[in-house]
């Protein structure tokens, strides 16, 4: 990498054309794998456009083995996790000598998941767009996760959407940020043109509606994180 910069695994717009173009302008590009039927013809699409390190996310409120092997058979050498407990999945990472990324929303959630065997702590602001895992501001949340875990590089995730953001958590002890909606804006996203007109058009007022909403069976992450918190939390597999 020529820039401390990663393009989050934004959901259907994160293609292996969009990661490519990311990794070779000199960031790190990145897939999501979760809700793809073809792992391995992801992974080989986007090492077939480019030659340099890019990696693959998967969200943990489902079990990721199947997924997770699949993709570092064709070649994934960089994973992040999401949404859950990392502990089950980092042997498996590290056996195919590949890193382990995984995104926390509290000092004491990263300090667990540094004890489990990560590699790279993702500390992710609840400025953050898409689903939100944390409920600290990224300000606050980024030096105390940095201060918790070093040496682990920590990279900080939330709000950030231009140079100016990425100086910003680079001052805050971050090795890089991570930005995810700046980059619906490349030509590379299949994102709707509407759309983003509108993120083009958008003011700082535009972007303080939060909640706490699922309709597709995730559990909300504060309850999750207050499981993990109690020692309650269910035990199968790939499941915190």
């Amino acid at each position: 990498m020529e820039h401390p910069i990663v393009q989050a695994p934004i959901g259907s717009a994160a293609v292996p054309r969009l990661a490519a173009a990311v990794s070779n302008a000199g960031a790190l590009g990145m897939v999501a794998l979760t809700w793809t039927a073809d792992v391995s013809g992801v992974i080989g699409q986007t090492a077939a456009l480019t030659s340099r390190p890019f990696g693959g996310n998967l969200v943990l409120e489902w079990d990721q083995h199947r997924r997770l092997d699949q993709a570092l058979r064709a070649g994934l050498r960089i994973v992040s996790l999401t949404w859950g407990d990392p502990a089950p999945y980092v042997e498996q990472v590290h056996e195919a000598g590949a890193l382990v990324l995984h995104t926390v929303g509290s000092a004491q959630e990263a300090r667990r998941a540094v004890s489990a065997g990560v590699d790279v702590i993702v500390a992710q602001g609840w400025e953050a767009g898409g689903h939100v895992w944390g409920g600290i501001a990224t300000l606050p949340l980024v030096p105390a996760v940095v201060d918790a875990v070093a040496p682990v590089p920590v990279i900080a995730a939330g709000g950030i959407g231009d140079a100016r953001g990425v100086a910003a958590v680079l001052a805050l002890g971050a090795q890089a940020a991570w930005l995810g909606t700046r980059f619906l804006l490349a030509e590379e996203a299949p994102v709707h043109e509407d759309y983003r007109r509108r993120i083009i058009a958008a003011a700082e007022t535009d972007a303080q509606w939060y909640a706490d909403l699922f309709q597709v069976g995730w559990q909300p992450a504060a309850d999750i994180v207050a499981e993990l918190a109690s020692g309650s939390a269910d035990s199968r597999p790939g499941r915190p």
